[in-house]
């Protein structure tokens, strides 16, 4: 609520004639930003606003033809809101982890590019307890328009930390990690079972996930970077697959995250109802 700037909103929307439960619900929060608002307005004027005074947000009413000025998809819902991009997390990380009362869990990309891709995983993220995503360079933004489309609100609820500078930045993600109570070997990249190397990864289910862990998903098509793999050689981060019919190459980076993603919450919540009983 505090990243809202302005709203948009359709007046063929508000004055709609269905009075279905969208137009229900879009009115009742439209009431209560106005409202506090108003408060918040006051508050500034008098002099009484406190650090937890939310910012007054501008509502306008438009045409269908503002609304579609406004927005970079052929149709709109009826209405847009102007956000504040949040604030780097980065120095958060480990306050976020200690916090949450699951083992710290963290999803690193290692420059994925499609938009949707990104949502999609964000999404995966917020629906599981992922304690923060981590972007490496060349990743794709996380505000790119379609990632946040795909994200269906999951941008603002899951902590994004994005680490500049192309060279060690695998280090720099672990010396980050490790400050969260998570070794360089509980961090899995996510590979084929065969890692190439030699040597064969671990499965997902075989993962034991009641303790700290991060998984690193690379690139669509290219894969791992070079630092990834040779951190992956020398046996300094571990590797994960799922395994799939034979004949079936790789998976979707998404859905390969998310599996691993709700794995990990299967787990906790056999461990949970376990300690219930």
């Amino acid at each position: 609520r505090r990243l809202v700037k302005r709203i948009i909103v359709s007046e063929s929307v508000l004055n709609g004639q269905s009075n279905n439960e969208y137009q229900q619900q879009l009115e009742h929060w439209l009431n209560v930003v106005e409202m506090e608002s108003r408060q918040s307005k006051e508050a500034f004027a008098s002099g009484s606003n406190t650090e937890d005074t939310i910012d007054p947000v501008t509502i306008n009413i438009g045409t269908d033809q503002v609304l579609a000025a406004c927005s970079g998809t052929v149709n709109t819902q009826g209405v847009i809101a102007l956000m504040e991009i949040p604030k780097s997390l980065e120095s958060i990380v480990a306050k976020t982890a200690n916090e949450s009362s699951k083992p710290p869990f963290y999803v690193i990309l290692d420059g994925l590019q499609d938009p949707g891709n990104v949502g999609t995983i964000l999404r995966s993220c917020a629906a599981s307890h992922v304690s923060a995503l981590v972007l490496l360079p060349d990743s794709c933004d996380v505000w790119n328009p379609k990632a946040v489309r795909s994200a269906m609100g999951a941008s603002f609820r899951v902590p994004v930390i994005e680490l500049n500078g192309r060279v060690g930045a695998l280090a720099k993600a672990l010396d980050m990690l490790d400050d969260c109570g998570i070794e360089s070997n509980r961090v899995f990249a996510a590979t084929m079972e065969d890692t190439g190397d030699g040597r064969s990864s671990i499965a997902h289910y075989d993962v034991d996930f009641d303790k700290g862990a991060a998984i690193i998903l690379g690139k669509e098509g290219e894969g791992l970077r070079e630092e990834v793999r040779n951190a992956m050689g020398q046996g300094l981060i571990s590797t994960v697959h799922i395994p799939m019919a034979q004949g079936t190459e790789s998976l979707n980076a998404a859905v390969c995250g998310s599996i691993i993603m709700f794995e990990r919450m299967r787990q906790l919540s056999v461990i949970q109802s376990a300690n219930a009983n």
